[in-house]
């Protein structure tokens, strides 16, 4: 009886997860393509994004001491949500400790609501 549970269970996780992952909207490369170009022309954001996770998360990269890391997710917010681009994550990384030494030094980080 027991067993028989853990497997309904595990079933109905793997179906639940199924069916999150193919029924989230995609961000098409278009969008992604206009909110790059556009974070490439603000002065705070030197590099292209650094990557974006599952559409859920964009990563960006400031010089750090140039500017404030948590505007700069701020504004990184500002321009998804100008493209249409709801409930993303931004996290802000040091672009200096990225290029340099491969260290991914996450500065600060926004909720895009």
């Amino acid at each position: 009886m027991k067993r028989t549970i853990i497997i309904l269970l595990i079933a109905a996780c793997v179906g639940v997860t199924w069916y999150i992952v193919n029924t989230k909207e995609r961000l098409t490369p278009e969008v992604k393509s206009t909110v790059e170009n556009t974070l490439l022309g603000r002065e705070e954001f030197p590099a292209r994004p650094v990557w974006w996770q599952d559409d859920s998360v964009l990563a960006v990269s400031v010089v750090p001491g140039t500017v404030n890391p948590y505007q700069a997710a701020a504004d990184a917010c500002k321009v998804l949500k100008a493209n249409g681009v709801n409930h993303t994550f931004v996290e802000v990384y040091d672009v200096v400790k990225l290029q340099e030494e491969r260290d991914w030094v996450k500065l600060a980080a926004d909720s895009c609501k």
